[in-house]
């Protein structure tokens, strides 16, 4: 079951792995994100973020950057983040 975060300000370091966020607004903040279940975002106001990976995810990151030049690197991740394509769903 998700952790269930509501209506909160969040700001600084916030753990997003195996999250749900309704409502809240993240301000200044960093979304921490290792690679573990997903997290949601409902209705959310987001000024100033940015993501920071660990983990798994940014073992995953790094496997597209070390790629993206090889030979249909930069093809393969533009098609990985094409607007609507999604993996596994």
């Amino acid at each position: 079951m998700k952790k269930e975060v509501k209506g909160e300000t969040l700001s600084g370091m916030v753990d997003v792995d195996n999250t749900r966020f309704t409502d809240c607004t993240f301000q200044s903040a960093q979304l921490r994100y290792g690679g573990g279940e997903l997290p949601d975002f409902i209705n959310n106001r987001f000024e100033g973020v940015s993501w920071y990976f660990t983990d798994a995810a940014l073992r995953t990151i790094q496997l597209l950057q070390v790629n993206a030049n090889e030979e249909g690197g930069r093809a393969l991740i533009d098609q990985l983040f094409a607007p609507g394509y999604y993996i596994g769903v």
